[in-house]
């Protein structure tokens, strides 16, 4: 039978705790102390669930709580070690709980709460959280990995589309192997998006593609059946982990790193026509060289006087003339929307790829031709890798600002709990 504790005090509605009452408000040295204690005086025995008033011991515990007209409210807890007496029961005694203080919790859930709030909703250092709420940084990362445990959960996301990209997580290293020569060792990790939503779904530590079979074969077999569409960057790993997995799923290309190939090939054959025509590399009284950008930007896009000097520039080396053609027959390759125009397309560049000698266009025509497949995915659905780049932004921005990371699972829990609750408001800690 439950006992009336009578009407809330002042004190108590002023300090908001639920299911405590203020029973003191001291001025100490160190600040202001309140000491409250649970309103129910009856718990239920955990083990057996036979309910009991009998107090056994009072023990008082100071806890951290939300900030109440200033930071220096320090909250006691008297809480109420009760005795069960069912006789069949072999747990003697428990301490009384609730939803705001779980067992043996040193924090309020409210607090938590909040912590996970600030982490999740706006790009902050674990220190300046801590800080903010006199909470140690281990704490407050304890919070977020609990949280990290629930929103990372991807085998129960439907994804019909799925993006694939990287980024460095740290700086370069350099290490001493067992034989004594020193190694360099590169962190990366790979983003996996939906092309969807742009959500993030996961982070892997590693750069090969070994690191993309392995999550993939993670995945259940059904998850892997809806995947229709990967869209990802030129890299042959990454298309043959995918092939291997998914073998369903369409692979698209992204454009930009194929025009970033083809502006490639034209620096390369700028640079070596400077060393064989002036013996030396280009300087700024070079026009090749002074307007070497206007090479790699889109001829409609510049303006008249910015086209009477690529003229100058072409006109200059004719080589520079021709490498420049092929490229802008790469772009026309891709603004192509159907199989018949992308064919046409297709043709007149390799005509004039066979037409040349120079190298740089053969090794680009090789490459395209490796990746026609993929081309043609992306011809049809015009499915670029953008989300995914856009995702790889706000993790570096998340880095920046943390000052960076050394573990990579706790990097990999900040980001996808800012990305997955920063669009919701959910109360993860409750007990309810």
């Amino acid at each position: 039978m439950f006992k009336d504790t009578g009407t809330i005090d002042d004190a108590s509605i002023l300090l908001n705790l639920t299911d405590y009452r203020v029973i003191t408000v001291t001025q100490e040295p160190d600040g202001r102390q309140a000491l409250v204690e649970p309103i129910e005086t009856e718990a239920a025995c955990p083990t057996c669930g036979a309910l009991t008033s009998r107090i056994q011991a009072r023990p008082e515990h100071r806890i951290k709580d939300l900030p109440i007209g200033g930071s220096d409210l320090q909250v006691v807890v008297r809480k109420r070690r009760l005795a069960c007496q069912e006789v069949a029961c072999p747990r003697r005694s428990f301490v009384q709980t609730t939803e705001q203080l779980p067992f043996r919790a040193r924090l309020t859930t409210r607090l938590s709460q909040k912590l996970v709030d600030e982490m999740s909703c706006e790009l902050r250092a674990v220190s300046r959280v801590a800080s903010a709420h006199q909470v140690s940084w281990p704490t407050v990362m304890a919070r977020v990995n609990m949280v990290g445990e629930l929103v990372g959960n991807v085998d129960r996301m439907f994804i019909r589309g799925l993006g694939i990209d990287e980024h460095r997580f740290r700086k370069v290293r350099y290490a001493r192997g067992r034989t004594g020569k020193v190694i360099r060792i590169e962190p990366w990790s790979i983003v996996f998006t939906d092309l969807d939503t742009g959500k993030i779904l996961d982070i892997v530590d590693g750069r090969r593609g070994a690191a993309v079979k392995t999550w993939l074969k993670s995945r259940p077999r059904y998850w892997r059946q809806r995947v229709q569409y990967v869209a990802i960057d030129m890299s042959a790993e990454f298309r043959k982990a995918v092939r291997e997995n998914l073998p369903k799923a369409k692979i698209s290309v992204d454009h930009f790193h194929v025009i970033q190939r083809a502006n490639l090939m034209i620096t390369q054959v700028r640079r070596r026509r400077s060393h064989e025509v002036l013996q030396r590399r280009g300087r700024v009284a070079d026009p090749a060289y002074k307007y070497r950008k206007l090479l790699t930007c889109n001829l409609e896009n510049l303006s008249i006087r910015q086209v009477e000097r690529l003229k100058l520039i072409l006109e200059s080396d004719p080589e520079l003339g021709v490498i420049y053609g092929i490229k802008e027959h790469v772009r026309e390759l891709l603004k192509t929307r159907d199989i018949h125009d992308f064919q046409s397309r297709w043709a007149v560049l390799e005509k004039s790829v066979k037409a040349t000698k120079m190298v740089e266009a053969k090794s680009l025509f090789r490459t395209l031709t490796a990746w026609r497949r993929e081309l043609l995915v992306f011809i049809r659905t015009r499915l670029t890798n953008a989300r995914s780049e856009a995702a790889n932004l706000t993790a570096k921005n998340l880095k920046r600002i943390g000052r960076g990371y050394r573990n990579h699972d706790h990097y990999r829990v900040r980001i996808l709990t800012l990305l997955c609750l920063s669009s919701r408001n959910c109360n993860l800690f409750s007990h309810r």
